[in-house]
């Protein structure tokens, strides 16, 4: 019994330390360079050019920047395509854009739609299909202005900080 009022303590203390910012990001003055703790976004105005790294992937108007390609360990990646001009930031060891059509079964192909994360709730209300998979058609529209990033603390992890962007904005950020 004694035990329970430091254990409830610490559980506390750790779920606040797995909270996410707000999707909209702030404006820094760190360094492009300067890495975050996992599962932080920020917007890096400052980032222009070779400071992204190299582009590793397009979606539609987002493309995927890494600043040490090939390498194994955490490190930044930026996403440009925003209406504000700014890239963001976020650090990981690997990054990689998402498949709605994927996200769509997973999601939603059993009849579910179970809103487990802020990224699933956002989507929800974006996509317009009710709880049954979005049709073709749907997804086509939807791939021209809604993107995933999945962002992996170390290769082969189980947990991603996964990104929501639509209309070339920022719209919802979540630990899965």
């Amino acid at each position: 019994m004694k035990y329970i009022l430091p254990l409830t303590a610490l559980a506390a203390l750790l779920s606040a330390c797995v909270s996410v910012p707000e999707a909209s990001g702030t404006a820094s003055s760190k360094s492009p360079q300067a890495t975050l703790p996992f599962g932080a976004v920020e917007e890096s105005c400052g980032a222009r050019g070779t400071e992204l790294g190299q582009l590793i992937d397009k979606n539609g108007k987002w493309k995927l920047y890494d600043t040490r390609p090939g390498a194994v360990g955490p490190r930044n990646f930026f996403v440009t395509g925003f209406k504000d001009g700014c890239p963001r930031k976020v650090t990981g060891a690997v990054a990689l854009f998402g498949n709605l059509a994927l996200y769509e079964l997973v999601n939603y192909g059993g009849g579910g739609g179970v809103l487990r994360t802020e990224t699933d709730k956002a989507y929800a209300g974006i996509r317009g299909c009710g709880k049954a998979v979005c049709s073709e058609g749907k997804l086509n529209r939807l791939e021209k202005s809604t993107a995933f990033v999945s962002v992996y603390p170390t290769p082969g992890a189980r947990q991603s900080f996964e990104l929501l962007m639509h209309d070339r904005k920022l719209v919802a950020a979540a630990v899965r």
